[in-house]
Parts: structure tokens; C-alpha cells; sequence
């Protein structure tokens, strides 16, 4: 099937019918069909809408007229576009790309597709379960361009989640249940009718959650105020920490051995990717071995600024899909690399600048809250490096995320010089 969707991706400007792309794959046109929608998760002509959409999208940010680009890529005439994009984005080509940033096209990979591109029909469906029948729109990150994968808004206040683990998708829901019982906003998620929180469906499991009101922090945003936005992000992971003690005695979250988990995954899988910069320390593997006293807790583990979201009552969080317990002074180093990562590079961002002011701040911050000790202090420039070790290591031969790995790979060899005093 991978087969077919490259040939897909090649003929997008062309009219290639369902019968030719099914004597290509050896089937007859109805088997090929229904194969093609329960490996891709949509029907055939739906991801070759999906796919001219993403290729006109990346031209009109090129500078390419709406009109022009909608005839380039398929589509009839500019109106024809308009409602097609509307319909699965939610709002106007305009609005979309004044609010995100588009990013390159690239075929997808089958293999990489975990929650095999969930469209709107089939979280129409999961949403039918609690009774409710709502409009659907993306849930999408501005500085990333990123469209989620796992998610959907319903309605103006709710968000469907779709988790592949029963495990993560429990935790989810007890980690959002107990912040915002110490008043720190999270989403909740809501019951079902016959009493559980989530969904079994599809081999997946969906929560309904009451949307956290306000909006996700923007990388782009927290540097034009590094100092006042990292003394906020590292204070409310100090209490998100604290609050979390709540959950580690009752052995719900897997643990994590950090330092092993760098030394015998990260390091050699990027090493093989040929990711280290000529400036990489050559003791690095002995500073990661003095993590392993490091101060634990049951951390957030994905705390990029889409996941913070900026409220009246303080910052909230969303999407504890990879919580787990670890060295705590992992989640504010990784929302300093989060926000490096999102902003590298760009020419209409003070990045060299402002970055390592807001990266010590917020690690005053979480200072200011819960005190680090001396250790952790003199940690962070191997856990600021070992959070890009694992970043490259988790897209090493990816062709989804390749140019996440390209400048992450770029961005490893500045940070090792200018990692914050």
C-alpha cells in the first residue's frame, strides 16, 4: 500500500482513476478500495483531496496566488478550494496560514502512521457514543504547522482524544482529574452514559474532554518576553510536579531510568544517524551517568508549548500522553529545547538572543517554586543535550518528521556553544 500512495503523491495533478490504481496494486478496483481505506483510515478520493489541499497550501505560503494554486492542484475553480479546505481545516486558507506556520509536504509513510490518519466520520462516530452531535474542526499547532493526528475539537468547548494504550489513556485521565483538583486547569474527561471516562473503538480508546479555556502558549510569543514567559512555564511545572506526588505512590506511571535510557537507545541510534555535531563533548556519556541521582517525579514528559495552555487562573496542561517518572528537571529543559527547536533558524524571531534568557528563566522559575539542588543545576547542559540526542534518535530515518530531524540536527551543534551559563 505504501506503493500506492507514492504513485498517489506523483500523479496528484493528474486524473488518475481508482480502476488505474488498482491494477497497480493487483486488485480489483471494489477489494482495492476497501483495503485502500482500512490501511490509509479514509477512502481513496478523501486522502487525494487531503493530499492536493497540503501541496496548494505549501505554494500559496510560497507566495503562490489562492486561485492559482487551487488550479495547479486539482481543484475546479478558487471556491471549490475554499469549501474543500474549510471542510477539513475548519477555516479559511487565509486564516490558516496567518495563524500557522505550513510546512513541506512529504508522502506519508504507512509505517509511521500510528493513528492512520482518523478523519472526521470516524470521530463523528466515537462522539455519537456520548450522545452529541457537534461540528468537527482540526486541532492544530501554530508554530509547528502540524495538524494533530489524535484529536479533534467538538463543538466550541470540548476535544476528542484518541490514545492507542489503555495504560496512557488512564493515567490521562487521572493526572487532568487530580490538577484540576488542586486547581491547576487541565481537561477533564467527560462520562459516558453507561458510567466509564473513555471509549474502547477501533482498537483505540477516545475521551471526550472539556476544552482548557484559553490558548496554547506560541513559541514565536515567549520571546518577545523571555524573561516574564520562563519564570511563568518553570513555576507551573514545579507545581504540576508537586501535584503529580499525589499519583506516584499508587504505581500508575512506568518508570523511566533516564540515563540508561540516553546511553543504550539515544546516543547509539543517533550516533548511526551520523546526528553529532564535531563539537560534541567527548565525555558526554560520562556526564549522563551522574543523572542517575537526580531527583525523581512523575513528570509531563511533552511539555512544548502546545501543551501549555495560557489561562485566567495560571498555565494549564493538556495531552499527558507520555507521563511517566523521571528525573524532574527533564520537563523544564525540554520546554527550553521545545521552544529552540520551534523557533531555530527563523529570520522574524530574536532566537540567539532571547532563547537563553527564557531557558534560565524558567529554570528560576521551577528554582523559585521547588528549590533544585546543586546537582540539578549542574545537569542541565547534558539534559538540554540529551533531550536533542532524543529527539534525533526518535526521528532518525523518518521521512515524516525529516525536517524536524534536519534542524535538530542543525540546532544540536548551537546549542552545545551556547548552552546557558
Amino acid at each position: 500500500m505504501q506503493r500506492i500512495l507514492n504513485a498517489i503523491e506523483a500523479t496528484l495533478d493528474a486524473d488518475v482513476s481508482a480502476a488505474e490504481l488498482a491494477e497497480l496494486s493487483g486488485y480489483s478496483t471494489w477489494h482495492f478500495l476497501h483495503l485502500f481505506q482500512k490501511a490509509v483510515g479514509m477512502p481513496l478520493n478523501r486522502y487525494r483531496t487531503r493530499r492536493r489541499l497540503t501541496h496548494a497550501m505549501w505554494h500559496i505560503s510560497l507566495g503562490m496566488s489562492i486561485t492559482d494554486a487551487a488550479l495547479r492542484w486539482g481543484f475546479d475553480s478558487h471556491s471549490g478550494f475554499f469549501r474543500a479546505f474549510r471542510r477539513e481545516y475548519g477555516c479559511s486558507p487565509t486564516a490558516y496560514i496567518r495563524e500557522h506556520r505550513v510546512r513541506e509536504p512529504v508522502v506519508p509513510c504507512l509505517s509511521e502512521e500510528v493513528f492512520k490518519m482518523l478523519t472526521h466520520e470516524r470521530f463523528k462516530e466515537a462522539l455519537a457514543h456520548w450522545g452529541l452531535d457537534l461540528p468537527l474542526t482540526p486541532v492544530t499547532y501554530p508554530d509547528s504547522g502540524e495538524i494533530s493526528e489524535s484529536a479533534m475539537y467538538a463543538g466550541d468547548s470540548l476535544v476528542l482524544k484518541a490514545y492507542t494504550d489503555d495504560h496512557a489513556c488512564r493515567l490521562a485521565i487521572a493526572l487532568a482529574d487530580l490538577l484540576h483538583d488542586q486547581g491547576i486547569p487541565a481537561a477533564q474527561a467527560q462520562t459516558l452514559p453507561d458510567g466509564s471516562r473513555a471509549l474502547a473503538f477501533h482498537d483505540m480508546w477516545i475521551t471526550l474532554c472539556r476544552r482548557v479555556p484559553g490558548k496554547p502558549l506560541r513559541a514565536v510569543k515567549l520571546l518577545d518576553a523571555p524573561e516574564e514567559s520562563g519564570l511563568r512555564i518553570g513555576a507551573a511545572l514545579a507545581k504540576l510536579h508537586l501535584a503529580t506526588a499525589a499519583l506516584e505512590d499508587q504505581s500508575c506511571a512506568d518508570d523511566q531510568d533516564y540515563a540508561a535510557h540516553l546511553l543504550n537507545w539515544a546516543i547509539p541510534r543517533a550516533r548511526e544517524a551520523s546526528a553529532f555535531p564535531a563539537n560534541f563533548p567527548q565525555n558526554y556519556a560520562d556526564q549522563v551517568q551522574q543523572l542517575c541521582d537526580l531527583p525523581r517525579a512523575l513528570i509531563h514528559r511533552d511539555p512544548n508549548p502546545s501543551n501549555l495552555i495560557d489561562t485566567a487562573a495560571g498555565i494549564g496542561f493538556i495531552d499527558f500522553d507520555f507521563s511517566i517518572r523521571s528525573v524532574r528537571v527533564f520537563d523544564p529543559c525540554y520546554t527550553a529545547t521545545a521552544v529552540l527547536s520551534e523557533t531555530y533558524g527563523r529570520d522574524d524571531v530574536p532566537w540567539e538572543t532571547a532563547w537563553p534568557l527564557l531557558c534560565r528563566a524558567i529554570l528560576n522559575g521551577y528554582d523559585s517554586v521547588t528549590p533544585l539542588t546543586e546537582a540539578e543545576w549542574s545537569s542541565v547542559p547534558t539534559m538540554l543535550i540529551g533531550n536533542e540526542l532524543l529527539c534525533l534518535a526518535a526521528f532518525a530515518g523518518s521521512s515524516k518528521f525529516r525536517s524536524v530531524f534536519e534542524v535538530n540536527q542543525q540546532m544540536l551543534g548551537w546549542l552545545i556553544d551556547h548552552i546557558p551559563a
